[in-house]
């Protein structure tokens, strides 16, 4: 019985000692917010996506895809769910769904708003998807959180959620 209340102290404590300060808290929080607002206004992110909300269906969660923000370049790997605005052009074999977004691309039309009231930055730009014009809003919250909307021309938008990846070097 000993043992056990020891081992219980001792896990105690150690927790204890894990938990941060109020003051170490807001540190990493005031960190964080500038590691965010810096690279907004240096074009220089990374975010990776949690989940998808096509603009018919279902949220879903998903891991590994991302979107980098380089300067003047855009590069991101997306899933995509949605369809065509006018499959009547096409036969049903050519119509596109279910696939994903690859682009590499220059940013056209690149505008950042930074909200100090909502803790917030909103990005928008243009860029071509294989020869198809998208339209790319990024809101990015202090805290790193991102939401993405991605508007491709002649199809269905899709907007994703995810974080900036902090990288404090």
């Amino acid at each position: 019985m000993k043992k056990v209340i020891i081992m219980l102290m001792a896990v105690l404590l150690v927790a204890a000692c894990a938990t941060l300060t109020p003051e170490e808290k807001a540190a990493r929080e005031a960190a964080v917010k500038e590691y965010v607002k810096e690279a907004v206004i240096k074009q220089e992110y990374k975010i990776n996506i949690s989940s998808m909300r096509p603009m018919r269906g279902m949220e879903r969660s998903v891991s590994g895809p991302w979107l980098k923000v380089d300067s003047t370049t855009v590069e991101c790997w997306l899933p995509y769910a949605g369809l065509d605005d006018v499959p009547h052009l096409k036969t049903r074999s050519e119509v596109r769904q279910g696939s994903k977004i690859e682009i590499k691309s220059q940013m056209r039309d690149y505008v950042t708003g930074i909200d100090p009231t909502e803790e917030r930055a909103v990005i928008t730009f243009n860029a071509d998807d294989h020869g198809f014009k998208c339209k790319f809003t990024i809101t990015i919250e202090n805290t790193g959180k991102a939401r993405i909307h991605y508007e491709p021309e002649g199809r269905d938008y899709i907007d994703y959620e995810g974080s900036m990846v902090i990288n404090k070097q």
